[in-house]
């Protein structure tokens, strides 16, 4: 009996460009560390003689690592390996979660992964990591003041959106789970948009309803459970930090 019969069938075999081949190749030297950033790279010439291709399949491969951001190619000086980061990549399609699904969809991996990092915090914080939680959290009531002072100057809620973030990253670092730190980082972009949209929505519905200006206080809890070592409140309190639950005298509904 074959394999057809059997009721299976074998992928198909890709063919792997040597294009793709020479990208694949650099790429991963890079990645092992041959290059850092910084690092000048050898030449078109140099690689075509190394890979014993043509100088045009390396150009095609350079172009595709430039698009990728792993490398930069300077006109007259040549091609240097950059700090590579998927936040410029994100920011072009953050635009495509601009809209009310993608942002529960944004909320719900926050969810997953701050809940997760509070709890790890609990256990594994240092002094020194927590004095930081709290100069962070300070620094965010602060922005918050300044904020309720003129709402519709951006530039205070952008800052009020920066104080947020740090407050957040600052947790997800006490984690000391380096996997969570990066998707963190790499999704920062989607994260302070959703930041942003929580902010506005929050302080301008109190506005609307004529309700005098408020620190938000689940911070403060938060920062009081984690130097407490408290873990029975934190899914709660991540519950109301991301508006899942309401928070009395902070989200105001019809």
């Amino acid at each position: 009996m074959n394999v057809e019969q059997k009721g299976r069938r074998k992928p198909k075999i890709a063919r792997v460009t040597i294009v793709e081949q020479v990208c694949a190749s650099i790429k991963q030297d890079i990645a092992d560390g041959l290059w850092k950033p910084g690092d000048k790279i050898p030449s078109e010439a140099e690689f075509a003689e190394l890979f014993g291709v043509n100088r045009l399949s390396v150009r095609m491969a350079l172009q595709k690592l430039n698009t990728l951001g792993i490398i930069e190619t300077r006109v007259g000086e040549g091609s240097y390996v950059k700090s590579f980061s998927l936040s410029p990549i994100l920011q072009e399609v953050a635009v495509f979660y601009d809209e009310e699904d993608k942002y529960a969809d944004i909320r719900q991996l926050r969810y997953l992964l701050e809940s997760e990092c509070m709890r790890l915090a609990l256990q594994k914080a240092t002094d020194e990591e927590k004095e930081r939680l709290g100069a962070a959290l300070r620094y965010y009531n602060d922005m918050s003041i300044e904020l309720y002072k003129d709402i519709e100057d951006e530039e205070r809620l952008e800052h009020m959106v920066d104080a947020d973030f740090l407050f957040h990253y600052q947790i997800i670092q006490m984690s000391h789970n380096s996997l969570y730190r990066d998707i963190y980082q790499m999704v920062q972009v989607l994260i302070r948009g959703h930041i942003k949209q929580l902010l506005s929505r929050r302080v301008r519905a109190r506005m609307e309803a004529g309700l005098p200006p408020m620190v938000n206080e689940t911070h403060e809890k938060i920062y009081r459970a984690i130097m407490e070592s408290n873990a029975q409140v934190i899914q709660q309190l991540c519950e109301e930090m991301l508006a899942i639950v309401p928070v009395p005298g902070m989200d105001v509904f019809e």
